[in-house]
């Protein structure tokens, strides 16, 4: 069959430069399509089978896709039950402007040249942040400030999540990359690494070969990571002494956090907050 073009005048509001749209569905399956303008698309609920440049891939809940005008594809439910997503189509010339304001540091050429669309697996909080960003689209507003609220947004997602992508990254599960996300809240950090073998519900055999395999760091070293940052953060942030610091970051031993920190950021964490305050 051959693909439908979808076009940008009959599926974008021209006044805005955009459409955003919420779904339930068990199917949205009615042929395959392309179109002359951008799409990112969330999924909210359920599972999704995209069929995407003659390949298939399943969608889960917070998994995020930058849909390019060239791809062409279709998405049906994965398992016969309904699911949701959202939607927001925008134009080239939103895209254009957007990665001429960014600059050569974007990676739009890495965006747009992949096979598949570009994947983000977001946790659950930002999965749910961005709902509402999105769904606010929609509220009723002069058609200037709508384009102007839509290309911040654009710039938000973009520099957020696809600023570091890379189709390695992509390769990572789901449930790994979701698992190191809500590890970065201080309060699971700071309980450490049963913590993390809690939160990705696998065996510690199997978190510790996927760290190694997808990140290159054991589970301790990611964990340290987090919590050297969080105590960076307090120097400068807080009235803090540096030995309450290394408590407050989950570190049990003050001669062993000044190593380590001293390892990082080549100073100690006196120095390091009398450089920087």
């Amino acid at each position: 069959m051959e693909p439908k073009m979808l076009d940008a005048k009959y599926h974008l509001n021209m006044d805005t430069g955009y459409k955003c749209r919420y779904v339930r569905s068990d199917t949205e399956y009615f042929r395959p399509h392309n179109h002359n303008y951008y799409e990112l698309f969330m999924v909210l609920k359920g599972e999704v089978r995209h069929i995407i440049n003659n390949k298939e891939q399943n969608l889960k809940e917070g998994q995020l896709l930058f849909i390019r005008d060239f791809d062409i594809h279709d998405y049906k439910s994965a398992d016969g039950n309904y699911f949701e997503f959202i939607n927001l189509a925008f134009s080239r010339e939103s895209f254009a402007g957007l990665t001429a304001y960014l600059g050569a540091g974007f990676p739009a050429k890495t965006l747009l040249s992949t096979q598949l669309p570009p994947i983000i697996n977001l946790s659950p909080s930002k999965k749910d942040e961005l709902f509402f960003a999105l769904t606010e689209l929609n509220q009723n507003m002069e058609n200037e400030v709508a384009s102007a609220k839509m290309r911040t947004l654009l710039c938000e997602i973009f520099t957020k999540f696809f600023m570091n992508y890379s189709e390695k990254k992509s390769e990572i599960p789901f449930w790994l990359e979701t698992t190191c996300e809500r590890m970065k809240k201080p309060r699971n950090f700071i309980a450490g690494t049963e913590r993390m073998y809690e939160l990705s519900g696998k065996s510690r055999e199997h978190l510790s070969r996927s760290m190694k395999k997808y990140y290159g760091i054991t589970v301790s070293e990611f964990i340290t990571g987090l919590r050297l940052e969080y105590s960076a953060s307090l120097l400068l942030s807080s009235n803090l002494s540096a030995t309450d610091i290394c408590f407050e970051c989950g570190f049990e031993n003050v001669s062993w956090f000044y190593k380590i920190f001293a390892e990082k950021y080549k100073t100690t964490p006196v120095k390091y907050r009398k450089k920087y305050i």
